[in-house]
């Protein structure tokens, strides 16, 4: 299963007022500071929102997850994860069974386009995620505090 995400595109507004925001930083400070450090600046700010402005491309198979963006390609087996959490604008994969703060350092966040039911289908078929782990943990814990 194979898809491509490009954000820039998805929201055009806020692509212009992230670009004018960073235009306008590298003016100030190239102005106040000189050339060198609005470089610098333009360089910490481009690499910070690369995943916004260029297309990461992500590819799940019955054995591991591809990730490629402009900078890297990361490589994970899908037998790592335990969980998968669907946000908003994607999916996290955990490697815990239970939520934890570690989740957003240990798994990996998938972003998803707009039709994603399919990827969703099978991301739960391959890691297993139920509706009943999910209840049974809630009862455990509702439990434990009685």
């Amino acid at each position: 299963m194979n898809w491509t995400v490009h954000p820039a595109k998805r929201n055009l507004s806020k692509t212009v007022l992230s670009a004018s925001f960073i235009a306008a930083f590298v003016i100030v400070v190239g102005v106040f500071y000189g050339i060198f450090w609005s470089f610098l600046g333009f360089i910490i700010l481009f690499v910070s929102v690369h995943s916004y402005f260029f297309p990461t491309a992500y590819s799940v198979n019955d054995e591991e997850v591809v990730i490629k963006n402009i900078f890297m390609t990361q490589k994970r087996k899908l037998s790592e994860f335990r969980r998968v959490y669907v946000g908003k604008n994607g999916v996290l994969l955990s490697p815990f069974r239970r939520k934890t703060f570690l989740n957003q350092f240990r798994g990996v966040f998938l972003l998803l386009p707009e039709q994603n039911d399919e990827i969703l289908e099978f991301l739960h078929g391959r890691i297993g995620t139920d509706k009943d782990d999910e209840e049974k943990s809630g009862e455990i814990s509702r439990n434990a505090a009685s």
